[in-house]
């Protein structure tokens, strides 16, 4: 479910009507946190480091307000109740990436769950999936890059505006288990200090047992 905010009662009408003529409106930022207790608890239950990963992620994007506004394609801002993800997944057998939504759960066993039935009824498919026919933009995009522990990114826009949604790439967890992880919003919605509530947030959901 989404609200429609009309502009002179959004709170960041200020903010708003700032960064409307910019040519990029985006602010990007990477931080690095502590996965090992994450990566421990992944490991001892047999499952992927990702999708335990992409929990506290997801978990710590639905508990910040700032990161539920979007812009309409009409222009007008609107705020989602509950945030889901996308995340381009290479399928079994194929060198090609699908994106495919998951559904936001507050419990991480029932969360992960969900994500390996989606994966497994995935299918062949090729193509960017959900991402192309998307109506509503009650997402992030969440992008796995194991390989490479970067310290910084820079993104694509699509639009004047901004992106429709923030973007989030994770990178490799390096021995002592730091990880790299970036975040892109819009500074329309999105301050400092949400960013580092953002942060917080996740570091506190990597390392609960809960």
């Amino acid at each position: 479910m989404k609200e429609i905010i009309p502009l002179d009662s959004f709170q960041r009408k200020e903010s708003v009507m700032f960064f409307k003529d910019f040519a990029n409106p985006n602010v990007s930022v990477t931080c690095m946190v502590d996965a090992s207790e994450c990566y421990r608890r992944a490991k001892s239950v047999g499952d992927r480091f990702f999708h335990h990963y992409l929990h506290a992620i997801l978990k710590a994007v639905n508990e910040i307000k700032e990161l539920h506004y979007r812009f309409t394609p009409t222009g007008e801002i609107a705020c989602y109740d509950r945030i889901d993800v996308l995340s381009p997944i290479r399928l079994t057998g194929h060198d090609s990436f699908t994106t495919l939504r998951f559904p936001y759960d507050t419990d991480r066993m029932a969360f992960i769950s969900s994500v390996k039935e989606i994966i497994e009824n995935a299918g062949s498919l090729t193509s960017f999936g959900e991402e192309e026919g998307l109506q509503e933009y009650d997402v992030v995009l969440v992008s796995a890059i194991p390989d490479l522990p970067f310290t910084s990114i820079s993104y694509t826009q699509k639009h004047r505006h901004g992106n429709d949604f923030p973007l989030i790439n994770v990178g490799k967890m390096e021995s002592d288990g730091r990880m790299p992880i970036a975040i892109c919003v819009n500074h329309a919605f999105v301050d400092g200090q949400h960013l580092s509530h953002f942060y917080k947030l996740v570091q506190q959901y990597l390392d609960s047992d809960r």
